[in-house]
C-alpha cells in the first residue's frame, strides 16, 4: 500500500511540476522581462511553493509510516511552516510604522517604496495599499521609487496603476531602478506618464516647496544611469532639504550642501528575507552606506531614513520585514 501511495505523490509531483512549468511559461511571455530565462525561474518559484501544501502532510504521513526519521520530520515541517509564512504570510502582511525625526520644522509624510507591481503582486494588494493610504492623516505622500517589477504586457501601466488615483493627499515620487527595467527595455517614460494620469507627480530633478521645507527628487543610481548628474533640484537651497532617491547611496553623489537635509529612500527591502547577521553582511557588500532600514544619522547634523518597501524581487519571499507604510513625523 505505501509503494502505491509513494508512486501515486511522485506522479502527481511531476504532472503539478509540468504545469508550474507552462504557467511560468505563459506568465513570463505576457510580461516586459528584464531578463527571460531569470523571469521564467521566478515565476516558476512562485508557483512551484504552492506545493508545500502538499509536502507538509506527507512529510507528517511519512514520519507516521515510519518512512523517515523524526529529525528528518522535525526539520522538514518547521521548514515548510517557516516557508508558508515568507511566501504567503508575512508578504501580503501591511503595517504602518511612525518615526519622529527632529528637524526644527512640523510636517507629517507616509514613505513608501519598491511596491514592484508585476510579477508577484496582485491589484487587490495594491488597491489595499491605497486604502490604507487614505486612512492616515498625512500632508503628503512620498514614494521612493520602483513601482514595477516587469509587468504585464496586456495592459497599459495607466490602467495597471489606476487605483493610487483614489489617493486622497498629494503624492510625490522618482524612479528607480526596476522601473529603469535595466537592461531590459526601459519603461521609465511610460511610468511617468501613467504616474500623472493617476495623480501622482513626479520631481525627479525638481523641487517644490512644503511650507518650511523644499522637497526635491533625485534620479536613482545605476550603473549606465547618468540622470543622477541632474541637480537642478538643489540649486535652490533657501529652506532645509528633504531629499527624495530611491537608492541610499545617492548620498554619496550629492554635492555639497549649505542647508540642513533629510534624505528619504528604499531600494534595500530592508533585507527582504530578514536573518540574524546574515542579511546586514549581505547588505554591507551591496550598498556603500551598509543602510538597511531605519534613520541613520550622518554628520553636520543631516540624516536619511530608508524604508523597507512594500514589494518583492528575486524570490518571492518576506521574512521578519514585513511590507510597510513608514508615517515620518518631522518635529
Amino acid at each position: 500500500m505505501s509503494g502505491r501511495v509513494q508512486l501515486f505523490c511522485l506522479g502527481l509531483i511531476i504532472v503539478l511540476l509540468i504545469i508550474c512549468g507552462v504557467i511560468a511559461w505563459q506568465t513570463t511571455a505576457d510580461t516586459r522581462p528584464s531578463n527571460v530565462s531569470g523571469t521564467l525561474l521566478q515565476v516558476f518559484l512562485y508557483h512551484v511553493s504552492w506545493l508545500m501544501f502538499l509536502f507538509l502532510p506527507l512529510v507528517i504521513w511519512g514520519f507516521k509510516h515510519k518512512q523517515v526519521s523524526l529529525g528528518f520530520t522535525i526539520v522538514g515541517v518547521l521548514g515548510l511552516i517557516l516557508g508558508i509564512y515568507a511566501r504567503f504570510v508575512e508578504p501580503n502582511l501591511l503595517i504602518v510604522k511612525e518615526s519622529h525625526i527632529k528637524t526644527g520644522y512640523k510636517l507629517k509624510i507616509a514613505l513608501i517604496s519598491d511596491m514592484h507591481y508585476g510579477l508577484y503582486s496582485t491589484t487587490g494588494q495594491m488597491q489595499r495599499l491605497v486604502n490604507k493610504l487614505n486612512s492616515l492623516e498625512v500632508d503628503a505622500i512620498v514614494v521612493a521609487g520602483d513601482w514595477t517589477y516587469e509587468p504585464p504586457k496586456k495592459f497599459s501601466l495607466i490602467q495597471q496603476l489606476a487605483p493610487f488615483k483614489q489617493l486622497q493627499h498629494p503624492v510625490y515620487s522618482v524612479i528607480g531602478n526596476h522601473d529603469e527595467q535595466m537592461p531590459g527595455p526601459d519603461i521609465t517614460q511610460e511610468l511617468e506618464v501613467a504616474l500623472i494620469a493617476n495623480g501622482v507627480r513626479p520631481i525627479e530633478g525638481q523641487s517644490i516647496d512644503l511650507g518650511k521645507v523644499r522637497l526635491a527628487g533625485i534620479a536613482d543610481l545605476l550603473p549606465a544611469n547618468t540622470r543622477h548628474e541632474r541637480l537642478q533640484a538643489l540649486k535652490i537651497q533657501d529652506k532645509p532639504l528633504l531629499l527624495l532617491t530611491h537608492n541610499p547611496d545617492s548620498l554619496h553623489k550629492l554635492p555639497k550642501l549649505t542647508q540642513p537635509f533629510v534624505m528619504l529612500a528604499g531600494h534595500t527591502h530592508g533585507g527582504q528575507v530578514n536573518l540574524p547577521i546574515l542579511t546586514q553582511k549581505i547588505l554591507s557588500l551591496v550598498t556603500k552606506g551598509h543602510y538597511k532600514r531605519g534613520l541613520y544619522v550622518l554628520p553636520q547634523n543631516n540624516q536619511i531614513f530608508v524604508t523597507s518597501g512594500i514589494g518583492m524581487v528575486g524570490l518571492p519571499l518576506r521574512f521578519a520585514m514585513p511590507p510597510t507604510i513608514d508615517v515620518l513625523q518631522f518635529k
